[in-house]
């Protein structure tokens, strides 16, 4: 007994739990039906007359408990009338409770005491309507129950405001404080609204979540809705005012918090959503809007104290010290380091401890993005990438500006000399004219006005640029030069560097080769001897011949010279001129060169190639330069740089043996770094190492292999309209994973940016702000980092680095160069840069109302991110402000929950150059930003800010939905207005759905009938159905061997098979599935040839060409097979949307719907065409297949190995064969079962079973589950007789025995034993858990008792459950017997038969 009264309301008992779940998952589906009596009785709603007799009567019959309601099935228009009839009864028993309630609380002032809201709530109980059924109906009652009460409450109050308002005179806000005081208002306002909803429209015991939640969270139980049982008179009246009270505290909560979203919003997200999800569902709150999760993440933030916190993540250090323990044993360590110091310590160390820890580290560093290098070193490196990044792209959309407007100038100047009012004046006129002003030759007036303002943006630009580049060059007379001349400077450009196709012609070798014959050969004494030597040398040439030799040979090395990459053109064109052409001249620009070598490099006179060759190198070396310095002294303090080799020594680093040496990515820069020593590893990635398959992009067959495999993909993603349209709405799901949603962020305003950014160059308003803004964006890395389009790219440019050939690789590189190429990427890449925008500024709004200074940002990193804030621009050197910090820290957040191409990590960078898998870069990021989304969420949650705590539950419940609440959600949604039911949807899905969506989320998107109907693939949609597909397939692998009883290991098999539907078969898939090209080829290719032929046959059954087909014919097939199938995806769209103007046939039969294919095109969304008796047909196709095949696998019939194979050997196989038989027979009926829950109706299948000429006896134990055993052996056994009778009389052996080759009555007792067999799997029996729990007691007994020194005698026999796990295997152990021996053979012949054996 307890000294105390424990406060019941405030334990949560697990058993209630426990079985709440249960009665959830057990809970039976109805179908819903559309029937005509319903629609009659529905009818009933728009009679006028409340005492019409027909309406009093119907109003009868759906109460509560009433014997009309006893249905298998629901009624739709009947589950519509109960949410109409139901919601107004609950409107008028709220406000009679209100009435009765002030009638009682009045007499009881007045010392009298009344009954009035008992006997109204007895009432009410009596004729309450019943509840919904569906989900639609459920949503129906709720929104007219609050809607009509709160439209009245919205109507009240804005006349009141105008009241109110009447003479003032209305002011925009301006500052923060006006605007800051207007927000306050909606506030009030929007509080006042839906508090007055909830106070007139909530009946009694509604329930009251959000108070409930602030109760439970800060101790205070006055917040808590009062329990009314047992209350009567005044008593009742007092307690139902409090807790109407409190349900409009609980209103004014919710609608004064979340203004933003404006009244219509808020108002559908309250009551369309967060009260009928508490009522429907039992379970709480749905998480789909932003109200609701503010709401819960609010109370949700202050219900866990700060002990609790600390608590909590102590013991998650504790739990990972323990699973690592076991990494010390045999080290004498007592503790290990901390993990990312592990990456510090050298694989050569004396300490094993240290060997063991790098070991793995290096192993682990394949699947981190930041690979071996330490966070700071990889965040400042990726820092320096995008910068440059961000820099290259403000020259750019510079210098697009003005190519558009000189465009513009010029077309304008086109028409106007049309109309004989001007001559024409070209673009390369005004472009030149630009190039005349940024080299200082003219003006800023003397440019067009139009072209004034871009042009000196990109002066400013280029100055600025100039400026860093001359200050950290070398002392010397280049560097002089170029701060003299900083506002005028421009390099030369040639298309020897900047067109990777570039070939000079004849005309200008000859031309090259004879001046330097003249002014470098004959001029230069050992050059001539040097030719003499060599060239001349056992030959009959004369010196002249010799001297001309030499000539051409230098004129091919200064063109082979300049096709290096990663080098500064001006450092080559340096080298040349003083190496090759022996010039002392200083060449600062490369304009210096003799003309004719300038002719033969290419030399280019236009203002695009010179500012890039003026900008892309000096850009690229300067934030080298500076990363480099930095990374020195980030180096040196962490400990993976050291000054000398003594040092390195000292620190146990003995793989450390030279200094890291001239780095090419700073030009004609120079760094300390390179003075410095670092390991292996280290000076790889400072220097850039190449990658693991980067020797074989240099083969021509493979690169082709791996061109073919990114045009594909290209064509399928970049050029596909639809796929465009579905980059862009699924890529929406990234902000609801991270909570956020709401009014924090404009979607507008990052749609506005994003498509200004495609296609606004030359068009905006303030330009030059807009290109900072981009800029800054892609400094931070929010912009440019689509996963599908980045990873094209870089395998683009992958190939072309590796190109040593110029064939299939020119005509590459000149598709993906081509305007609407590029277009069409940057299009693609828009449809994540528009959410990341949002995303981006979404954060920032949040971090805003939490943070105010740098050293809170600096706090906060700490605190989650793990590592110390740097608060100076590692470029500039200058310090941060709060907006820069608040950029950072938000970039940060976006780049890790957001896929962000550069943090592939480097074994999916490896998995790209290789020709299987389709764009494996983005399942990878897909896993790593949903762990990064939980775990940030969680760090969050656990923080001992309370704001930070809500930012934590708004981003896990924005997981939860994305992680399959969505889908749940909508899937219920759509059956309940369809009528199509879930049983129907499954049904399809396990035996007739195409493969890819067999473990999908199908909506039905009308009424299934007879199995044939439309529905749509949501997780086409969602971008995580990655993460969730893996976990559906275990779930559906497990429910499908439960419904045919398979055994445990067989379920097991089809969880771990990595080609299969199971978990790992749907995690692997993106990763080692054929690319889409290779497929192609496959389909086509010879049978086991090269990357895996199949000889014809498609990987879902299809023949591409027959066996009998002609040489030609099947070359001429496999070639339109190719080529349909690697087409860009808007060639198939196009031809459909011509097939559905012409009303065209589908090989299917069907008419092409133009309906379907434009809502593809526009929206994304492809109608599936759900047909299962069309389907059927292949089914059968496939089962008679099948079972003619059932000795194919067995050389059954083959007298190879007779002597072994005797009768009884004979038995098993042939049992074996009946198996399997019986396996294909059964999988078959399930088909035909999933096809009767679909709707198809019985005939129908009978009709398509017998139009294949399956006789009606066999139709009939198909469709009763009974097997039909293989009996098509007679024959072919007889014939294995006859040809063991001639092997008999060539070996001299006699007569064969013909039962010994065919052992027909064994095979006639094991063929009745599979005759009539049930095909519907035998239930299992069900383990008695209280069994379970007993023996389970006991085992624990046991094991205390097990270290005891007292002998307790042994426990009796315990029943065991029936729980079989693995099938049993042919050979009894104890009699040496197979099954089959043991049924047929006398007690004689199984004593032989077991010493046999």
């Amino acid at each position: 007994m307890e000294p105390f009264k424990r406060d019941r309301s405030r334990i949560l008992d697990p058993n209630d739990i426990n079985q709440t779940i249960k009665k959830t998952l057990t809970k039976q589906e109805k179908p819903v039906k559309f029937t005509w009596e319903g629609l009659k009785n529905f009818s009933l709603l728009f009679e006028t007359n409340p005492f019409d007799k027909l309406k009093t009567e119907r109003l009868k019959e759906l109460m509560s408990g009433s014997k009309a309601n006893e249905k298998d099935y629901t009624d739709f228009f009947e589950d519509m009338e109960k949410s109409v009839y139901g919601a107004v009864q609950n409107i008028g028993y709220s406000i009679g409770d209100i009435i009765t309630t002030g009638v009682d609380m009045g007499a009881a002032v007045a010392g009298k005491e009344t009954n009035l809201t008992e006997k109204l709530t007895e009432v009410y109980e009596e004729n309450k309507i019943e509840e919904p059924e569906t989900l639609l109906g459920s949503l129906n009652k709720v929104l007219i129950q609050y809607g009509v009460p709160g439209g009245a409450v919205f109507k009240i109050m804005n006349r009141a405001k105008k009241v109110i308002n009447k003479g003032k005179r209305i002011i925009k806000p301006t500052t923060k404080i006006e605007k800051g005081t207007q927000i306050a208002k909606r506030a009030g306002y929007m509080a006042t609204a839906f508090g007055a909803t909830d106070f007139l429209a909530a009946e009694p015991g509604r329930g009251n979540l959000v108070m409930d939640a602030a109760a439970s969270a800060t101790g205070v139980e006055g917040l808590r809705e009062e329990d009314t049982e047992g209350l009567t008179g005044s008593e009742l009246a007092f307690a139902r005012f409090r807790n109407r009270l409190r349900y409009g505290a609980e209103g004014s909560l919710i609608g004064g918090g979340f203004t933003l979203m404006g009244k219509p919003i808020a108002f559908g997200a309250k009551y369309g959503l967060f009260v009928p999800a508490a009522a429907i569902t039992g379970a709480g709150l749905k998480y789909a809007v932003s109200p609701t999760i503010d709401a819960f993440s609010y109370v949700a933030s202050r219900a866990i104290p700060t002990p609790v916190v600390k608590a909590i993540k102590n013991s998650g250090s504790y739990a990972i010290d323990k699973a690592l323990a076991p990494l010390k044993v045999g080290t004498g360590a007592k503790q290990l380091p901390e993990f990312k110091k592990w990456r510090l310590f050298d694989i050569k160390s004396s300490d094993p401890l240290e060997r063991r820890l790098k070991s793995i580290d290096n192993k682990l560093s394949l699947f981190r993005s930041v690979g071996k290098l330490t966070d700071n070193t990889f965040e400042i490196s990726t820092r320096a990438k995008k910068e440059i990044i961000a820099q290259k792209r403000t020259i750019e959309k510079a210098l697009d500006s003005i190519e558009r407007k000189s465009y513009d100038l010029a077309k304008s100047f086109e028409n106007q000399y049309n109309s004989m009012t001007s001559s024409p004046a070209s673009q390369d006129y005004y472009l030149d004219k630009v190039l005349a002003f940024l080299k200082g030759q003219i003006k800023k007036q003397d440019l067009p006005v139009e072209l004034q303002e871009s042009a000196q943006f990109l002066n400013k630009e280029l100055f600025n640029i100039r400026k860093d580049f001359a200050s950290l060059l070398p002392k010397g007379d280049f560097k002089n030069f170029m701060l003299n001349n900083l506002k005028t400077y421009m390099r030369k450009s040639f298309a020897t560097f900047t067109n990777p196709e570039y070939q000079a012609s004849d005309k200008l070798k000859q031309a090259a080769s004879k001046w330097i014959l003249e002014n470098v050969v004959k001029k230069n004494k050992d050059i001539r001897e040097t030719a003499i030597e060599t060239i001349k040398k056992g030959s009959t040439m004369t010196d002249e011949e010799a001297f001309k030799q030499m000539s051409e040979n230098l004129m091919n090395k200064i063109l082979t010279h300049t096709k290096q990459d990663g080098i500064d053109p001006l450092k080559l064109l340096k080298e040349i001129s003083r190496n090759t052409l022996r010039s002392d001249k200083l060449i600062k620009t490369g304009e210096e060169l003799p003309d004719v070598i300038k002719k033969l490099l290419g030399e280019e006179n236009n203002l695009k190639s010179a500012v890039l060759q003026t900008t892309s190198h000096a850009i690229t070396h300067t934030i080298n330069k500076q990363t480099l310095d930095k990374l020195a002294k980030v180096g040196l303090e962490e400990g993976w740089l050291f000054k000398n080799q003594a040092a390195a020594d000292a620190k146990k680093m003995f793989s450390v043996n030279k200094a890291i040496g001239e780095i090419k990515g700073i030009g004609l820069l120079k760094s300390p770094m390179e003075k410095l020593f670092a390991s292996a590893d280290m000076t790889a990635a400072i220097k850039g190492a190449p990658g693991r398959f980067d020797s074989w992009l240099q083969a021509g067959i493979y690169r082709n292999i791996l061109q073919f495999k990114v045009a594909t993909q290209f064509g399928k993603t970049v050029l596909s309209p639809a796929t465009q349209v579905r980059n862009v709405t699924s890529a929406s799901m990234f902000p609801l994973a991270n909570g956020h949603i709401g009014g924090r962020a404009s979607v507008t305003e990052a749609l506005r940016m994003t498509i200004d950014d495609i296609f606004g160059a030359g068009k905006i308003l303030n330009e030059e702000k807009f290109i900072k803004n981009i800029e800054n964006k892609i400094r931070l890395g929010v912009l440019d980092e689509n996963v599908v389009a980045s990873e094209l790219k870089a395998v683009l440019q992958e190939i072309k680095a590796g190109a040593k050939v110029k064939n299939i690789d020119s005509l590459i590189n000149r598709l993906a160069s081509t305007k609407m190429a590029k277009t069409a990427t940057r299009i693609y890449a828009g449809g994540d840069n528009l959410w990341k925008w949002y995303g981006h500024e979404y954060v920032k709004s949040q971090m805003r109302g939490i943070y105010n200074s740098v050293d809170d940002i600096a706090k906060w990193y700490d605190e989650i991110v793990g590592r110390k804030f740097d608060k100076f621009n590692t470029f500039t050197g200058k310090a941060k402000t709060f907006d820069d910090a608040i950029d950072e820290a938000a970039a940060w957040q976006i780049r890790n929950t957001y896929p962000t191409y550069s943090l592939v990590p480097q074994i999916i960078q490896d998995l790209r150059r290789l020709p299987f898998g389709n764009f494996v870069s983005f399942p990878a990021e897909m896993i790593r930003t949903t762990y990064n989304i939980l775990s940030l969420g969680a760090k969050e949650a656990l923080s001992s800010n309370a704001k930070l705590r809500q930012i934590g539950y708004r981003r896990l419940i924005g997981a939860s939905t994305v992680l399959g609440g969505a889908e749940q959600g909508v899937s219920a949604l759509s059956q309940n207005l369809t009528g199509t039911t879930k049983e129907q949807i499954e049904a399809y899905k396990r035996s007739i759905s195409a493969p890819w969506n067999s473990r999908a989320a199908i909506l039905p998107i009308n009424k299934w009938k007879d199995g044939v109907g439309k529905a749509i693939n949501f997780s086409y949609f969602s971008p995580y159905d990655v993460i969730t597909q893996p976990f559906q397939g275990l779930i559906k692998s497990i429910e499908e061997g439960k419904i045919k009883q398979r055994e445990v290991d067989d379920v097991l098999f089809d969880i771990i098979n990595p080609t299969g539907d199971g978990f790992f078969g749907k995690l692997l898939q993106p990763f080692i599935s054929e690319a889409i090209a290779i497929e192609k080829w496959n389909d086509v290719a010879p049978a086991g040839f090269f990357t895996g032929g199949r000889g014809g046959i498609t990987k879902t059954g299809s023949k591409v060409y027959s066996e009998n087909d002609d040489y030609d014919v099947k070359i001429t097939k496999s070639i339109a097979h190719i080529l349909r199938g690697v087409r860009p995806t808007a060639i198939d769209t196009a031809e459909k949307l011509k097939e559905g103007l012409e009303k065209d046939i589908k090989r299917g039969g069907q008419i092409v719907n133009l309906q379907d294919e434009l809502l593809a095109l526009l929206s994304g969304v492809r109608i599936i065409n759900v047909d299962v008796p069309r389907s059927m047909e292949f089914k059968i196709t496939d089962y008679i297949q099948s079972t003619k095949k059932v000795t194919e696998s067995e050389k059954f019939y083959s007298l190879a190995n007779f002597r072994q194979r005797g009768p009884l050997v004979m038995a098993d196989e042939f049992k074996d064969i009946q198996e399997e038989n019986y396996k294909i027979n059964q999988n078959f009926y399930f088909i035909i079962q999933d096809a009767l829950k679909t709707g198809v109706p019985k005939d129908v299948i009978y009709r398509l079973l017998r139009k294949r000429k399956i006789p009606a006896k066999k139709v009939n134990k198909l469709l009763r589950g009974e097997n039909i055993p293989f009996t098509a052996y007679d024959n072919r056994m007889k014939l294995r007789v006859l040809q063991a009778q001639k092997q008999a009389k060539q070996l001299g052996e006699g007569s064969a025995i013909r039962e010994y080759f065919y052992p027909r009555n064994l095979f006639q007792s094991i063929v009745n034993q599979y005759r009539n067999k049930s095909l519907i799997p035998e239930p299992k029996q069900e383990e008695d858990q209280e069994l379970i729990d007993f023996q389970k007691r006991i085992e624990d007994i046991s094991n205390q008792q097990s270290s005891l020194p007292i002998q307790t005698p042994p426990l009796g026999p315990t029943p065991m459950p029936n729980n079989r796990l693995f099938a049993k295997t042919n050979v009894n152990p104890n009699t040496n017997l197979t099954r089959t021996q043991t049924a047929l053979l006398s007690p004689e012949e199984q004593v032989i038969a077991s010493k046999r054996t």
